[in-house]
């Protein structure tokens, strides 16, 4: 009876100290960004691999999606790893040789959530 009660604890706390231990990893996850770039010029038509590649050697950029929104180029980076205004022009370097402009638009995919006092109350 003692080993069975030795080993049902030495299983509890296996456990609890994995949970407690994934707890730190899981709350400390970083802040994702996303910024919507359109492109424009001639030069911009087949350049996706290209543009892509010079994204992802970017450190702090995780995702970039292409057609998901027509003319437009959606980069998720890492808050505080990389700088928007870094990002994008790094990519104009590039492009430019590819007769190409990309900027930063803002608009519903990057607007700032409004607080409770900025939104109109309806009153009965």
């Amino acid at each position: 009876m003692p080993i069975l009660w030795k080993t049902r604890h030495a299983v509890i706390i296996l456990i609890l100290s994995s949970v407690i231990m994934a707890l730190p990893a899981a709350a400390n996850r970083p802040i994702t960004e996303r910024l919507p770039l359109t492109m424009s010029g001639a030069g911009c038509d087949n350049k996706e691999t290209e543009m892509t590649a010079v994204l992802q050697a970017i450190p702090g950029v995780i995702g970039v999606y292409f057609h998901r929104i027509p003319d437009h180029v959606l980069v998720d980076i890492t808050s505080g790893a990389v700088k928007p205004a870094d990002v994008i022009n790094r990519v104009n370097e590039a492009a430019s040789s590819w007769h190409c402009k990309v900027e930063s638009i803002e608009g519903c995919i990057s607007a700032t959530v409004p607080t409770v006092s900025a939104i109109p109350q309806q009153h009965e």
